[in-house]
């Protein structure tokens, strides 16, 4: 897709990528790109500023390394699938049984090509928050729970399959969505009337039961045991991007604490997996060092930004450097409870969800909002980042402590605006 810096390549990988293919898709990206890498919310890659006359040289190099996009629909999985001593079915199988099954059908030609499939094997690292037109997950014994649409709090169930059936339940119902025409997704047809023939069709395969329980949040930075004794250890991109250069090297240094693959996971993280136990800390240090973050509090993972100007050709705010800024100075105002948002325009690509405080453009401020919504104000990006110096020290100077949130809360948008610098709108 084009953007501002030129040309943008999404990758999506489903399993871990060896260390030198790594390390190799890194040097292309350097040859044919700008050398940005980024990892997104969703987990997958993103390689900027390739232009025409160097796309399909970067294309043809993703093939000679075994990357290049699969068929459709795309099939996302969780970031260990297969590999978590906590997952008890081979979920690689079903996604690999999948995949020849798609190669070999043509329901792919009717449906949107953003319709995908996710596939959460049942491990501690799993993918709850992302959203999905067709999930399945692997529940406590072999059997798979099929839904439609959103992520695992807003998707309908359609019920339980056993592993030998669960292909075909999957094919059957991505051609009840392709039935709907080919911009439905997932959660149009779970509400649609047709929703009652599909569930009709499956109903010689689908157990009755209820639904797999949510999860906690599942945090990809941190240690993860794996079935064949060794860990993963996870670290996240500071604002969900870095150099080519520094991305070689923080595989390297991996490859040194015995790491074998790299994978690229949800939350903007990267995983170094096949660490030996005793080497984790020594991987941390050296990814700390080179500016990635290893700690889950590190307030940095609190500052959510998109690319921003001008490598977004949308934005008219130079995110990423506004981020480094409010980071460093923010101070006790990001203490958990808040999440700071800045978003180049309104289309809030970074987090489509809400956040405490979303700076929108040039100087758009919405607060308890998203990107898209009318801002409640306006405050220019010199006066955001003194704003956030204010609050922090006026919560460390008062004496009855509240989480941010709380404040925000209490004061509103209005008394926000005006207490950070900025004009309120006119009501």
């Amino acid at each position: 897709m084009s953007t501002g810096d030129g040309l943008l390549a999404r990758l999506a990988p489903t399993e871990p990528i060896g260390i030198e293919r790594w390390i190799a898709l890194c040097a292309a990206s350097a040859r044919h790109g700008n050398g940005i890498m980024e990892v997104t919310q969703r987990g997958s890659l993103q390689v900027r500023g390739l232009s025409e006359e160097t796309a399909g040289a970067f294309a043809q190099a993703l093939t000679d390394l075994g990357l290049a996009a699969e068929l459709r629909p795309s099939i996302l999985t969780s970031p260990l699938l297969g590999l978590s001593t906590h997952e008890r079915t081979d979920a690689r199988g079903f996604a690999a049984a999948l995949r020849a099954r798609f190669a070999l059908h043509d329901v792919a030609r009717s449906l949107s090509p953003k319709v995908s499939v996710l596939i959460d094997g049942g491990g501690a690292l799993h993918s709850d928050a992302l959203s999905a037109d067709v999930r399945v997950r692997v529940g406590d014994g072999d059997r798979m729970h099929l839904a439609l649409g959103g992520d695992t709090a807003s998707a309908t169930g359609l019920g339980w399959v056993e592993p030998a059936h669960a292909v075909e339940a999957v094919v059957k119902t991505l051609a009840g969505l392709a039935e709907l025409g080919p911009v439905a997704r997932g959660r149009d047809l779970a509400r649609h009337a047709a929703f009652g023939s599909l569930r009709a069709s499956l109903a010689d395969l689908l157990l009755e039961g209820p639904p797999p329980e949510p999860r906690q949040a599942a945090d990809p930075v941190g240690t993860h045991a794996l079935k064949d004794g060794q860990v993963a250890r996870g670290v996240s991109l500071a604002f969900g991007y870095g150099d080519s250069t520094t991305l070689a090297r923080l595989a390297q240094a991996a490859a040194r604490c015995g790491a074998a693959s790299i994978q690229p996971s949800p939350g903007r993280a990267i995983l170094a997996v096949g660490l030996t136990a005793s080497a984790t800390d020594e991987f941390a240090d050296a990814a700390a060092a080179a500016g990635f973050i290893v700690n889950p509090e590190d307030v940095r993972r609190q500052v959510i930004a998109c690319a921003g100007a001008p490598a977004c050709g949308s934005a008219t705010l130079e995110t990423r450097r506004l981020a480094a800024l409010v980071a460093r100075t923010a101070g006790s105002f990001l203490d958990g409870s808040v999440s700071i948002h800045l978003s180049g325009c309104k289309k809030g690509c970074a987090h489509p969800g809400p956040a405490a405080l979303t700076l929108v453009g040039a100087d758009g401020l919405v607060v308890r909002g998203r990107a898209g919504d009318n801002p409640h104000g306006r405050i220019s990006a010199e006066n955001f980042i003194s704003g956030m110096q204010k609050l922090g020290a006026s919560r460390r100077s008062t004496a009855v402590r509240e989480h941010s949130a709380d404040t925000i809360a209490r004061i509103g948008a209005k008394g926000m605006i005006e207490a950070m610098g900025g004009e309120a709108a006119r009501d």
